[in-house]
């Protein structure tokens, strides 16, 4: 992926805003990478961008060396659905299904597992990430921690080859924390590019390969 003077620009009170300036940087395969900021410097935007989720309105963003602005937004669906693996801030979890059931989420539209097998890789997941004693549960009977280690369980489940975290050590105990980590450095291990958006900038440096940091919408450090 490469980012070529990428600029977002919203609009307030008439007013324009770039929330990301100019940004020029590239991630290689099976890199770990940290985008390190403050609340405010750009990062949410720029890992939502990279994840085809949001637009942008200046430069070019070049993914498998096609330009994103040449997709369509089938295409662009397709892709996320098969090369990217979201961790949210806000988890996302579907209160009405069970733990397993929302980690086979991605899967339901996805024919790369076939159907008899889905389940038992949902569980399969579910136990790498301590929740076997939690399948049938639903994400109000589970912590906070808990639920995010069920995002993250969803994020695996189309076997990804890009993770996308979005901040996800935000208002967990620290011992929870150096956990979660360690996971994503083992999957980052077993051949899976990770992207992680933190503001815990000396977590993110001491398991990144390299790390941007962002402030005010700009790269002022790689």
């Amino acid at each position: 992926m490469k980012l070529n003077n990428l600029s977002k620009i919203y609009v307030k009170d008439k007013k324009k805003i770039k929330v990301l300036d100019n940004i020029n940087i590239s991630f290689s395969k099976g890199k770990f990478y940290g985008i390190i900021g403050k609340s405010g410097a750009g990062k949410t935007t720029l890992i939502n961008i990279l994840g085809l989720l949001d637009n942008y309105d200046e430069g070019e963003y070049e993914i498998d060396n096609i330009l994103s602005s040449n997709l369509t937004e089938d295409e662009k669906a397709e892709l996320r659905m098969r090369k990217f693996g979201f961790v949210f801030q806000t988890y996302y979890l579907n209160d009405k299904l069970t733990a397993c059931e929302n980690v086979m989420i991605p899967m339901l539209i996805n024919k790369d597992i076939a159907k008899d097998k889905r389940k038992e890789r949902a569980i399969q997941l579910l136990k790498q990430f301590g929740l076997e004693d939690r399948i049938n549960h639903y994400p109000k009977e589970l912590s906070g921690g808990e639920q995010q280690m069920l995002a993250m369980g969803r994020a695996l489940m189309a076997k990804p080859k890009l993770l996308l975290l979005d901040e996800p050590s935000m208002g967990l105990a620290p011992i929870l924390v150096k956990e979660i980590f360690n996971i994503i450095e083992e999957i980052n291990k077993s051949g899976t590019t990770v992207l992680l958006v933190e503001q815990n900038a000396k977590m993110a440096l001491s398991i990144a390969h390299r790390a941007y940091v962002l402030e005010t919408g700009k790269v002022v450090m790689s």
